[in-house]
């Protein structure tokens, strides 16, 4: 499975593609700005998991986002 992330400017978009994505038979989801942001941070602390070159600063600087 592959995951596509779209931007939209207007709420009325979001519905507009779940529905498009849904008819052309995959699944859709609207995100809210808390869940992307807790996505990426997680993205953050797997790739810091695989590089040890994260500095502290670095860290402090998603924590406190």
């Amino acid at each position: 499975m592959e995951t596509v992330v779209i931007n939209v400017d207007k709420k009325s978009d979001i519905g507009f593609l779940i529905n498009l994505a849904k008819k052309l038979g995959m699944s859709a989801k609207a995100l809210t700005h808390k869940e992307v942001k807790d996505w990426k941070f997680a993205q953050k602390i797997e790739n810091g998991m695989k590089d040890s070159s994260v500095s502290r600063a670095e860290v402090m600087k998603v924590l406190n986002q």
